[in-house]
């Protein structure tokens, strides 16, 4: 599948920011969805793309990284 060399270079930079996410943590808005985000794996998503549901944040992470792949 195309899309797998994508999540898989997404999710080790998760990695190596998911301390600095520990830090900044702050409540987010009220959710549209409670389903967990398909790159981070957090609650509360707002986007529903691609089938999965996605954070603002996220979403937009993957779209620049996919541009870059073309």
């Amino acid at each position: 599948m195309v899309h797998m060399g994508l999540f898989d270079s997404l999710k080790a930079k998760k990695t190596e920011i998911e301390g600095k996410k520990e830090k900044e943590e702050s409540p987010q808005k009220e959710a549209k969805y409670s389903e967990a985000c398909a790159l981070c794996g957090g609650s509360g998503t707002e986007k529903k793309w691609m089938g999965q549901y996605w954070h603002k944040k996220c979403i937009r992470t993957a779209k620049k990284a996919s541009r870059k792949m073309i």
